[in-house]
């Protein structure tokens, strides 16, 4: 038995050597792709990813209105007319939400869409002139008490450009451009109540704002942040009710806004 056993051990050790390998080694490597080759310390490294990186950013905060020119406040409501020469308009502070939806386009720059909407209280008008409502005469330079809601709602194209200071936050700024839909709603003048379809009026005008913010990312999808925004429009020109309308207000509308948003990644 022996004998036949070790005559076979030469004829596959034979068959082995003239393959050029022996039986018992590994397969030869592929050959290496030297134009593409990444050593393998360095398979690890961050690469730019392909595509868009997106996300959504809610935002809730505050919205002040700066005082506001106007060049007419005149109408009927409920067979009581109102007649005002130019003045301003003063507002109370209200409330803000955005919720921009962008695409990360390389690690220091994004594209959003920014749809956002503010409200704010009407606090007073304040007439150059005299002001009538009915039997009431206010002298010029005297406030007439309003009562009623002031929305603005924002389409805005968001160019954001993100500055990186330290590992743990980040320095965004940003300007927009696109239209405002702005609608007011005056339940009340000087004590005299507006009759419900009165009281409306809308306008769309140009809108642009401007943007400043610290962001703190604190994991890999998500950050959060604070940023104070600018928002102004063109001129306006109010219809679609009797009573409340600008026209030709020239010099539109300016809000500020402070606001505090989460972002995540998809």
């Amino acid at each position: 038995m022996k004998t036949c056993i070790f005559p076979l051990g030469l004829y596959l050790l034979a068959g082995g050597i003239s393959l050029g390998q022996t039986p018992l080694a590994a397969p030869a490597p592929p050959p290496v792709d030297e134009e593409n080759y990444v050593p393998p310390w360095k398979t690890n490294d961050t690469k730019e990813a392909t595509g868009f990186d997106w996300y959504v950013a809610p935002a809730l905060g505050i919205s002040l209105i700066r005082d506001t020119d106007i060049n007419q406040f005149s109408g009927i409501t409920s067979g009581t007319s109102v007649s005002s020469s130019t003045g301003f308009l003063s507002y109370d502070p209200g409330f803000r939400m955005d919720v921009p939806i962008g695409a990360r386009i390389t690690d220091w720059f994004a594209l959003e869409f920014a749809p956002g909407f503010m409200i704010n209280g009407l606090n007073y008008l304040q007439p150059n002139g005299n002001f009538t409502i009915g039997n009431q005469t206010v002298e010029g330079g005297q406030q007439v008490n309003l009562q009623g809601d002031y929305y603005q709602i924002p389409m805005l194209a968001n160019f954001l450009f993100t500055i990186p200071i330290d590992p743990h936050f980040t320095i965004s700024a940003g300007f927009s451009v696109g239209g405002m839909v702005t609608a007011v709603q005056t339940t009340s003048v000087q004590g005299v109540t507006m009759e419900s379809s009165d009281g409306i009026s809308t306008a769309l005008s140009f809108a642009y704002a401007g943007q400043f913010g610290l962001d703190f990312p604190f994991s890999e999808n998500m950050q959060a942040g604070l940023y104070y925004k600018y928002t102004g429009t063109g001129a306006q020109d109010f219809t679609g009710g009797n009573f409340f309308q600008f026209v030709q207000n020239n010099n539109g509308t300016s809000t500020q806004s402070v606001e505090a948003y989460f972002l995540y990644r998809f």
